[in-house]
């Protein structure tokens, strides 16, 4: 696959480039942290609560490495002496090493898949209560992000949400002509909306009601309140089954994957967006946070929040769709668009800096892919 540069910076990454980064390819030298010792934290973790889930594994130590490529420098995050530890969510190992203890909760990395993942998870009532009023107060822990939900109710083409939209099913149509398509955390129904102007036939589900309500009354848009696990019981197959930042929520994402794949119809695809975890954020403030030896916390605690489970990289995404019987058919990279964000003129400035720069290193701060059924 070839470069594709869109909108808002979205460039495919060639089989090429993902197996330079695999392999340790490095032209700026910036990925590998020069000492391992220098911000390596001292204290280990509070022993965790036994959680039932997860298989023991091996013991491991040192910086995580993916296919021989170093990112960060991580902990062993085991207890001494304790038998249960953070289990990853893809791959259920219980050899998780510390990344970043935040605030609120720390950012481990499956030392067996690389996955990075959020310990511990939010309780099924805090989690019904984090996401009770994105659509309508648009309750969130960053300031940044009040307002954000606001455009999922415009459906105008100067709506930067609409432009995104638009963007990813021309990336959807390259592989498939439009057919029916399902949304699954469809929310207000604006990107079935803009899916059915297209030509595509809409469905969607999501477990707000608020949101549903208003994807029928406003848009007259068939779709369900619900999960999708109950949704995907009813056996309904569909052409493209498109997952816009719902990947990171996911408590069991291979199960997750694994049931989408089997409500895709025959040549059907899957698309799905998510946040970069080997972005220039994190290059930029997990390196603030080794030289401070683990003191400054602030600029990592707006990328890493509570309503994400889950970071995946280019690997560890294209890893986790092959543990579900999914194959990538593009992957892309791509930066949040500033102008849903309340930022200040300095922020604005700073954070539009850097997404250049990551652009220029292949650090975008989101991945978009198109996935099929391998087999």
């Amino acid at each position: 696959m070839a470069f594709r540069v869109g909108y808002a910076g979205r460039r495919e990454v060639s089989r090429v480039e993902l197996s330079r980064r695999r392999t340790g390819g490095d032209p700026t030298g910036l990925l590998h942290d020069r000492s391992d010792e220098a911000s390596r934290l001292d204290t280990p973790p509070a022993p965790v609560a036994p959680t039932g889930r997860g298989p023991a594994s091996a013991a491991g130590g040192g910086r995580t490495r993916l296919n021989g490529k170093a990112w960060g420098n991580d902990v062993d995050a085991r207890p001494a002496g304790a038998s249960v530890s953070p289990f990853c969510p893809v791959c259920d190992a219980t050899n998780p090493r510390l990344r970043y203890r935040l605030t609120h909760f720390s950012i481990f990395r499956c030392a067996d898949c690389a996955q990075v993942y959020l310990w511990p998870l939010p309780s099924e009532e805090e989690i019904r209560r984090l996401f009770a009023n994105l659509y309508t107060t648009g309750d969130t822990m960053l300031p940044e992000l009040r307002g954000y939900y606001a455009y999922c109710f415009d459906d105008s083409p100067a709506n930067p949400l609409v432009q995104t939209y638009e963007h990813w099913l021309a990336a959807l149509e390259r592989h498939h002509r439009p057919g029916t398509i399902l949304d699954i955390g469809c929310g207000t129904g604006l990107f079935l909306a803009v899916a059915r102007r297209r030509g595509w036939v809409p469905f969607g589900v999501d477990e707000s009601g608020e949101a549903t309500r208003h994807a029928r009354e406003r848009f007259g848009l068939d779709v369900e309140t619900g999960d999708f696990a109950a949704f995907a019981a009813g056996g309904r197959t569909f052409d493209a089954i498109t997952m816009w930042d719902i990947i990171e929520h996911a408590r069991r994402p291979v199960e997750l994957l694994a049931a989408v794949r089997g409500s895709l119809a025959p040549g059907g695809v899957i698309g799905l967006s998510t946040p970069n975890e080997r972005s220039i954020l994190d290059l930029v403030a997990g390196t603030l946070y080794r030289a401070t030896g683990g003191r400054v916390t602030g600029p990592l605690e707006k990328f890493y929040i509570d309503q994400h489970f889950l970071y995946f990289s280019p690997a560890t995404l294209e890893a986790g769709l092959g543990r579900a019987g999914l194959g990538l058919a593009e992957l892309g990279l791509e930066s949040t668009d500033l102008r849903r964000l309340a930022l200040s003129l300095p922020k604005r400035l700073v954070l539009a800096t850097l997404f250049r720069v990551g652009r220029w290193m292949g650090l975008d701060n989101r991945l978009f892919a198109v996935a099929r059924a391998t087999a």
